[in-house]
């Protein structure tokens, strides 16, 4: 940088925003490439005695229960229900298979949205 008479020069100043410019440019890059590297499922054990259901809904039809303890692959997961209630789909299922989230330990990182 150039300093005269203890003040930067316009050339100096623009420089610094240059270098400031790429690192945050740099960063960007490298969120995205990790939003693109994301899994596509997240794994999650049950606490306890889990049904799983064949919609995110208690009313719907159960297809099975897994024990507690069970680790499951979660897809995605889903508020958008008349109870509002936080539903996980099981990844790789068909039908679609559902669990309550409230049988989990909350996610560090939370499934995408369904």
């Amino acid at each position: 940088m150039t300093i005269h008479n203890g003040v930067l020069t316009k050339a100096a100043m623009l420089a610094a925003v240059g270098i400031a410019f790429t690192g945050l440019t740099t960063t960007s890059a490298s969120a995205q490439a990790q939003v693109a590297a994301a899994p596509a499922y997240i794994k999650l054990t049950a606490l306890e005695t889990t049904p799983i259901y064949a919609g995110p809904s208690s009313s719907s039809s159960k297809i099975r229960t897994v024990r507690a303890g069970t680790t499951l692959s979660i897809a995605c997961q889903t508020t958008k229900t008349p109870s509002g209630r936080l539903w996980y789909r099981l990844y790789n299922h068909t039908p679609k298979q559902w669990a309550w989230a409230g049988h989990f330990e909350s996610p560090f990182t939370p499934p995408k949205e369904c």
